[in-house]
């Protein structure tokens, strides 16, 4: 039987739901573990965040606890399999110099450096918060619907619902967002030539489902207000939350999972940089 280990977690990422055979669909959460004498990063997937309970569901810098096992099929360092019924909310930090004093205790990588330690070793830091040097701008394009295999997985798992379902409740299958949106940029790495990373930031995808009824340039207006106007400028420092891919191979691809800002002129963050 797999050894449970109970942690205690900084969220700091939820990245947007994709489908799921298993809990129709699920989410990736990533965040700073706070139980261990030296922060480190923790990944806790998969997480079914629409199917649980009311207080259950937490928020970005939530702190929770969890009951963990190793994952059977995933050898990055940072993963954990949350017992996700054991979950508890147990604090939420509302002030930005506490959150970024627990980020800045993290070992800082650029982009460039995090891509390169996969590429000697696929089980190198998975998750990190880059530092952005220049915005160049995002990019929109049609999300193409879920693939026939996608399709599969959620159809299965709906027709397994009672493990979730009541007669009160019904869950309705995920639908895709309406646009893929990556984000352009260069990080701080000497002759960095720039990175284009998709965005699955679960705002993003909240975002694109509240403006479901918009024409699509009002939609890309709203996306290009929340996730550049309001999260880069002259007066902020911004970073992205980034992490890679399961799978071995693909582990040289990295998303941009959340945006990160800070005050240009505040002296708490120092260490982020």
């Amino acid at each position: 039987m797999a050894s449970v280990e109970r942690v205690r977690a900084l969220i700091t990422v939820k990245a947007a739901p994709e489908p799921s055979k298993t809990y129709i669909d699920t989410v990736c959460v990533a965040g700073v573990r706070l139980d261990r004498e030296v922060h480190e990063w923790i990944r806790l997937y998969p997480v079914p965040f629409r199917h649980l309970s009311t207080n259950q569901q937490f928020a970005k810098y939530d702190i929770v606890e969890v009951d963990t096992i190793e994952p059977s099929r995933d050898s990055r360092v940072e993963s954990r399999r949350p017992i996700w019924d054991s979950l508890e909310v147990v604090d939420h930090l509302d002030e930005k110099a506490a959150r970024d004093r627990a980020l800045g205790a993290l070992p800082g990588r650029t982009m460039c450096e995090l891509i390169d330690g996969v590429k000697a070793d696929p089980d190198a830091q998975s998750l990190g918060l880059v530092a952005v040097r220049e915005l160049r701008g995002l990019k929109l394009s049609k999300h193409p619907g879920w693939s026939k295999e996608q399709q599969r997985a959620i159809h299965g798992a709906m027709d397994q619902l009672a493990v979730f379902d009541s007669p009160e409740r019904t869950v309705q299958p995920l639908e895709p967002p309406r646009f893929i949106v990556k984000i352009r940029y260069t990080c701080a790495a000497d002759g960095c030539n720039g990175h284009q990373p998709s965005l699955l930031d679960f705002e993003l995808s909240a975002l694109q489902h509240r403006g479901r009824f918009s024409s699509d340039e009002d939609l890309s207006s709203l996306i290009h207000k929340k996730f550049c106007d309001e999260q880069f400028g002259e007066h902020l420092r911004t970073s992205l939350f980034v992490g890679n891919i399961a799978d071995p191979p693909k582990r040289r691809s990295f998303s941009a999972l959340g945006i990160h800002h800070v005050p240009r002129e505040s002296d708490w963050t120092t260490t982020l940089f």
